[in-house]
């Protein structure tokens, strides 16, 4: 049995999909086994993967309905194993569904973006990071941009007092790393590059699925920091991000603040008594008026974002995929 199970999601994204594993093939030694999650897409998709897999892996690998999948005790026949759903479960679910799966089967566990990029032994570094410190439970990397890989995308970051997360600036990441820095302590990191062990996912679990698209690794690294357990990014360790493949991050609407915010309050209802929850989210409210405002320059659309989001905040505990479709209709 392989010491490591990366979790990789398609969605009509088999171009992406297709490199990231290719980088991995290339810059790891295979001390891994890849299991692969089509999330209901087209199938022109699905078919590209699966000539890609017999024309590059040969026999090392198995295509699995998800029912197969759930039936299959054992995972020691092929490199990766391609799973496809009929639906799209979402981000959340979709990784939980292999998670679940697979958790109390290898030493740990990194789920990866699709349209992320591996630099040369960067998984290894990670894993060998896990294996050397004990006392860390998940741990993410250094992430930049695929399309400028000078500049950084994510390294992990702090929560701040107000309930919002703080990331760690690329003039600070490059100092560290200049000085020969291997990890720092970082109690949020991203769910685009994150690796668990196995004792944590089967004592904390896996990612909530109140939230059919964002807030998982915000609720994750807040339920870590709960249980106490400790958190690093391994600066040693670099792959490149392709920002925005699944939404676009400068395509700023009312749809994007709605969400993002209601996912936001609606996660702290988790972490918080009723009563500090409801106070708390009054002035979250104020603050995100401010910076949609200050953003927008309209405030009647700062008016409007502000009375979805407590519409959204008041009536769910969740937003599931029928609550997502909902607010992108929003206009």
């Amino acid at each position: 049995m392989n010491e490591l199970a990366i979790i990789i999601l398609n969605w009509n994204g088999h171009e992406d999909t297709i490199e990231c594993i290719q980088s991995i093939r290339e810059n790891e030694e295979q001390n891994y086994t890849i299991f692969l999650l089509d999330n209901g897409s087209k199938i022109e998709s699905v078919d590209y993967i699966e000539k890609w897999m017999k024309r590059e892996y040969k026999s090392s690998f198995e295509i699995l309905n998800f029912d197969l999948f759930n039936n299959k005790e054992e995972f020691s026949d092929a490199d990766l194993y391609f799973i496809k759903s009929k639906r799209n479960l979402g981000f959340a679910k979709g990784n939980n569904a292999v998670w679940d799966k697979v958790k109390k089967l290898y030493d740990n566990v990194l789920l990866l973006n699709n349209d992320t990029i591996i630099e040369a032994k960067s998984i290894t570094k990670m894993l060998d990071f896990m294996k050397l410190n004990s006392n860390v439970g998940a741990i993410s990397c250094d992430i930049r941009l695929y399309s400028d890989r000078s500049k950084l995308w994510n390294a992990g970051g702090d929560f701040t007092w107000y309930g919002d997360r703080k990331y760690f600036k690329q003039s600070i990441i490059d100092k560290y790393k200049s000085q020969g820095v291997k990890s720092i302590s970082t109690p949020f990191i991203t769910g685009c590059a994150l690796m668990v062990k196995k004792s944590v996912s089967n004592n904390i679990g896996l990612f909530t699925e109140k939230f059919f698209f964002g807030e998982e690794d915000f609720n994750y690294c807040k339920r870590l920091l709960k249980a106490g357990v400790r958190v690093e990014s391994v600066l040693e360790s670099t792959i490149y991000h392709k920002v925005g493949t699944s939404i676009k991050k400068n395509q700023k609407s009312i749809n994007s603040y709605i969400l993002h915010f209601s996912n936001r309050i609606i996660n702290q209802k988790e972490f918080y008594n009723p009563l500090k929850w409801k106070l708390w989210r009054e002035i979250y409210i104020v603050a995100i008026f401010l910076k949609v405002f200050s953003i927008t320059k309209s405030k009647k659309l700062a008016i409007k974002v502000i009375q979805n989001i407590r519409h959204y905040t008041s009536k769910y505990d969740e937003i599931s995929y029928e609550t997502f479709l909902e607010i992108n209709k929003i206009g």
